[in-house]
């Protein structure tokens, strides 16, 4: 029986790779400059931003994922100017999943038009290396489709966005695997088999909902979606009290049920924590996923949601 759910485990862990090439996170609004370089540097009043994180996805599985990622950007803008600005940045990505790891570097770029003081329009790019690599743990070194594979440097590799923001909402859309697509560099190297990589499409919407004063609500949305394969889902809604702590739930699917926690513990550093259960199948071979992000304010801890009266700071441009 034992070996039964680990070989259902394998096949699900391996169905669950194929059909996210590309890694996600639960707090992707804590990460939302990673997933689109369109929402880098967004808050005017942020001239630089760094964020950190880890997710463990079933941890403690064999081959399960391992994921990280360092985010710094620095914004530009003329003097008084509030109207226009731009931001430039770097973005680190390594994630270890079954057979494959990869190490990704990106420099990145956006900028930001305020249109009739209203509406943010913002567009980015980001442009780096992708080092593909291989994981023998569990598997035969000897198959001549693994043994002979090497690793891989795929470039350039261009991920595009265009975001839309304002008080009350935000949406945006970036591509993925758009100029790299498949494991095969310029040399000819390949690890196994001819393999591909799928364009996907990411994107994500979002209300900033006052409840009360010093309380908002944040409903959000966030579709990962390969052009060939499943999409990956995720809804999330989360309670912003004072400014100072996040407090949520969301799913992924029918898969993963997930809390959240956010805590501000500095005048503008906060900290996130995800654990998310696993409702389908997984779970009866791990059903266990974390993950920590720590970073400058997200959005929605920025948002200063008070009495009438009261006062805020000037301009108050936060995306």
């Amino acid at each position: 029986m034992k070996k039964t759910l680990n070989l259902l485990a394998c096949l699900l862990l391996l169905l669950h790779v194929n059909g996210q090439q590309t890694m996600m996170f639960t707090q992707y609004t804590f990460n939302k400059a990673g997933l689109n370089p369109a929402a880098s540097g967004t808050d005017l009043n942020q001239e630089m931003y760094y964020a950190f994180g880890i997710g463990r996805p079933y941890y403690g599985l064999s081959g399960s994922p391992k994921q990280t990622f360092v985010n710094f950007s620095y914004t530009i803008r003329e003097p008084r100017s509030i109207s226009f600005w731009q931001n430039i940045g770097l973005y680190i990505e390594d994630e270890e999943s079954g057979l494959f790891s990869q190490n990704n570097v990106y420099a990145g770029y956006a900028m930001h038009r305020l249109l009739r003081k209203k509406i943010l329009f913002s567009w980015g790019v980001y442009a780096g290396i992708r080092r593909m690599g291989r994981s023998l743990g569990g598997f035969d070194a000897n198959d001549p489709a693994v043994s002979k594979t090497t690793d891989l440097l795929l470039y350039p590799d261009v991920r595009p966005g265009i975001r839309v923001a304002s008080h009350k909402f935000f949406a945006g859309l970036s591509l993925k695997q758009i100029s790299v697509t498949s494991l095969r560099d310029f040399k000819g190297r390949k690890i196994g088999s001819p393999s591909k990589l799928t364009p996907t499409i990411y994107a994500e919407y979002g209300q900033k909902i006052p409840l009360m004063a010093n309380v908002l609500f944040m409903p959000s949305v966030a579709l990962n979606l390969p052009v060939i394969g499943p999409p990956a889902i995720d809804a999330t809604a989360m309670f912003y009290l004072y400014n100072r702590l996040g407090l949520g739930a969301g799913v992924r699917g029918t898969s993963m049920l997930n809390g959240i926690l956010q805590i501000r513990f500095l005048n503008n550093l906060c900290a996130g924590f995800a654990y998310g259960y696993a409702v389908g199948p997984m779970r009866y071979a791990q059903s266990q996923t974390f993950e920590v992000i720590i970073g400058i304010t997200p959005v929605g801890m920025d948002v200063k949601v008070t009495a009438q009266h009261s006062i805020t700071r000037c301009p108050d441009l936060q995306f």
